[in-house]
């Protein structure tokens, strides 16, 4: 994975590889040396060459570098940065069986360096002591360094990683908030446009001046239900105002109130039978408004396409959850508009595919249509 700022790592890696010819310079200046020291400004080259591959190869890096520092020891010239930005960058990115072989390979070098000097008669026995605790300090000094540090990268990449994941799953969420508000949009509009028309025509087609009053109190009563729900989609988007002490919500229709749905149709509309069976109990709400979109769009496609034909709408209660029937006989047009898959099926299946359920719809062996739908029991809310 990408780091989130690689722009600085890179030169913060450029930076590092460049110190050995810094320091190398510095000694040359320090030394008073009146020309360049080319020799010991190439060895440092090479390891500032060795250090631009540390990322890929951390170990071999250590290794090559070491190398390279004992011939400037030798020399009398060592410089030791390019051992600990080397060491460093091993703790950083090394596998653990890499750490742990250059960890010993350092060690073993100091060591070995230690044994040295003690087998050498003018050395000072102190001195050299003191110098290997320092030397080593250093060198597991900045190992822990380099580990430390790509802990801290990989917890800011976890970060991003976390915040980018975040920032997908709202964008999900409101996707998913967007097509329900148009599918509710759909629910309402649809309905009650139909039962307006169906209305309207049957007051056209009436001599009777009560039976046309009666009918257009019904319009009047479908419409001010529709403004009603579409207040409540409204407030859904709206933030409820600071110290309200009440929900400015209206609560979405649950299936106790199917009968009045089934009572609100048309004259000219379906002949609806309503049946319970199972233990009927109140289903968590998403499941409820789900159902109840289910009937209500299946009786305003049946009103559509079918006209006034005998519905049968059949609740079954069980433990494992609700099954939803609704089957009409057959009309004029009831094979040809509801088999074709339009929004409202697709609408259907979109809400109750959402509260876990399954859905299924098609034609009659007589002619007619049914749709099935089967939601899983959730805790009420």
């Amino acid at each position: 994975m990408a780091s989130p700022h690689p722009a600085a790592e890179w030169l913060s890696d450029g930076l590092l590889v460049l110190l050995p010819c810094l320091v190398a310079w510095v000694v040359t200046v320090a030394g008073g040396a009146s020309g360049t020291d080319w020799r010991l400004f190439a060895l440092a080259f090479a390891q500032s060459l060795a250090l631009a591959c540390c990322r890929r190869f951390p170990l071999a890096v250590l290794v090559v570098v070491t190398g390279i520092e004992l011939v400037l020891a030798v020399s009398g010239q060592p410089i030791f940065v390019a051992v600990v930005v080397a060491v460093s960058g091993l703790g950083a990115r090394g596998t653990a069986r890499q750490q742990r072989i250059g960890v010993a390979f350092g060690l073993g070098v100091l060591v070995l360096i230690l044994l040295r000097g003690l087998l050498t008669k003018d050395t000072n026995l102190l001195v050299d002591g003191l110098a290997f605790v320092v030397v080593t300090v250093i060198f597991l000094g900045f190992w822990l360094i380099g580990r430390l540090g790509a802990g801290q990268r990989r917890r800011i990449r976890d970060l991003h990683t976390y915040t980018r994941h975040l920032e997908a799953e709202r964008e999900l969420a409101a996707e998913r908030e967007r097509a329900l508000l148009a599918r509710e949009l759909h629910d309402i509009l649809n309905h009650s446009v139909t039962a307006m028309v169906l209305d309207a025509d049957a007051a056209v087609d009436s001599g009777d001046s009560a039976d046309a009053r009666a009918t257009l109190r019904r319009v009047a009563a479908t419409g001010r239900d529709s403004l009603s729900e579409l207040r409540r989609l409204l407030g859904v988007l709206r933030k409820a105002p600071p110290g309200a002490d009440h929900d400015p919500l209206v609560v979405p229709p649950r299936l106790a109130q199917l009968d009045d749905l089934v009572a609100s149709l048309p004259e000219g509309g379906p002949r609806v039978r309503l049946e319970r069976h199972g233990d009927v109990r109140v289903l968590a709400a998403s499941s409820e408004l789900a159902a109840y979109r289910v009937v209500q769009e299946s009786l305003t496609n049946v009103a559509k396409h079918a006209g006034q034909v005998d519905v049968a709408v059949s609740l079954t209660y069980s433990p494992e959850g609700l099954a939803v029937r609704v089957v009409n006989a057959p009309g004029p047009g009831t094979s040809a508009a509801r088999d074709s898959g339009g929004l409202g099926l697709v609408g259907m299946r979109e809400r109750v595919e959402l509260v876990g359920g399954t859905f299924e719809a098609g034609r009659c062996p007589d002619g007619g249509f049914a749709l099935t739908a089967f939601l899983p029991a959730r805790s009420t809310s």
